[in-house]
């Protein structure tokens, strides 16, 4: 399944109804606060380039509150359950080298340590009609897999990055992280998993031309020109930063070529 399925009149549409929706007022939201002088916090996840990983994020997003923060796992199951960060390291753990990719062309490869997607499965006993999977995050993103997808090999929820508890920017304090696809289907900052009877869209395929499936494609994907100056990412919306506030916000796709 081709992600970006877009030929040149479409990018065009989606060019115009993005730049358009940007002047557009919007009310009670995080958009009003891109378009007037309220300085933006420091802590906030941005966008941004960094030596090995690039930093992605959907929304402006001040980090979990541990205070009130719980793994909610629930849907179509026998046993829904919360548990605790505390909860998630009596899991069985293991680690594995994993590379991320993202379909900006770009890749990085660290050392994850988490648990497998078994090990819910055992607690929580899915029905048998429960075929897929909704995962939410804390900062509005959310994912859809089917469940066969996170019983594959090498399909990690991870907890520590490198031999560290997660950064804030990597996903902290739950994210998951799945090599065989693009780095959108890795959702970070993970906050409810849902087992349902048919498939949900995911936050790319309703906002951008990425597929529900997400399967890294060889050869579709195109370098974004990181050296020189900001340009979109893919499919959505970039908040570019300068003196810790955002000057510009574009949601633009670029086309396949």
């Amino acid at each position: 399944m081709d992600p970006f399925k877009f030929d040149r009149r479409n990018f065009l549409k989606i060019f115009s109804l993005t730049t358009l929706s940007a002047l557009l007022p919007k009310k009670n939201g995080w958009a009003d606060d891109f378009r007037n002088d309220k300085n933006i916090p420091k802590q906030y996840v941005q966008n941004r380039d960094t030596p090995d990983f690039h930093i992605r994020s959907a929304n402006p997003f001040l980090g979990v509150d541990m205070q009130s923060w719980g793994l909610a796992i629930g849907g179509m199951v026998k046993n829904p359950i919360g548990l605790a960060y505390e909860d998630l390291f009596g899991l069985k753990m293991h680690s594995q080298i994993s590379r991320l990719k993202c379909v900006e062309c770009w890749s990085a490869k660290a050392k994850w340590e988490g648990f497998r997607f078994e090990e819910l499965l055992k607690q929580v006993q899915p029905d048998p009609s429960a075929k897929y999977v909704y995962i939410q995050s804390a900062d509005s993103y959310y994912e859809s897999f089917a469940l066969e997808e996170l019983l594959r090999p090498r399909v990690l929820f991870v907890l520590r990055m490198d031999g560290q508890p997660l950064s804030r920017d990597h996903g902290f304090p739950l994210r998951l992280i799945m090599p065989s696809k693009y780095g959108y289907k890795n959702i970070k900052y993970i906050t409810s998993i849902k087992f349902l009877d048919s498939r949900k869209r995911n936050y790319w395929s309703n906002n951008g031309p990425y597929s529900v499936d997400g399967t890294i494609q060889p050869g579709v994907d195109h370098p974004l020109d990181l050296d020189k100056k900001p340009l979109p990412i893919n499919g959505g919306e970039v908040f570019h930063y300068f003196d810790e506030r955002p000057t510009t916000r574009r949601g633009a796709v670029i086309p396949p070529h």
